[in-house]
């Protein structure tokens, strides 16, 4: 079996007016894919059962979530979860491109998703541009 090798997508637009927090992540639900790697994709909204940004000791492990109003974050980069929870990058304030998304990440993203995003990460905006 051919390895693939190829860059991972950064659906952040502009760094320099985004918030990212470090964060662990992980996907209890996630299965090995036929290169045997489990991934976490860009774009996949992360919740946790206390608030990430009070604790960086690795304590809270942010998992992906469909309830807008629960989200704590975006993932701006795929991540391969194979091991378990590591540290990623976790957007919550900027401006994402859901176009760099994966087609199965860029379903979640409907209007009524983005507007109760809106009352979560009110500094967050979702563009869909090529």
């Amino acid at each position: 079996m051919t390895k693939k090798y190829g860059t991972s997508p950064d659906i952040l637009i502009d760094d320099e007016n985004a918030t990212m927090i470090a964060g662990m992540v992980d996907d209890p639900t996630a299965v090995v894919d036929t290169d045997g790697n489990k991934y976490l994709l860009a774009g996949t909204p992360l919740t946790a059962s206390k608030d990430f940004e009070l604790s960086d000791d690795g304590s809270v492990v942010l998992v992906p979530t469909t309830d807008a109003t629960a989200v704590q974050g975006i993932l701006r980069q795929d991540y391969n979860i194979l091991e378990g929870a590591i540290p990623a990058s976790i957007i919550t304030s900027g401006t994402i491109n859901r176009h760099r998304m994966n087609s199965d990440t860029q379903k979640t993203y409907t209007e009524e998703f983005k507007n109760s995003l809106k009352a979560v990460l009110p500094k967050l905006s979702v563009i869909d541009r090529n």
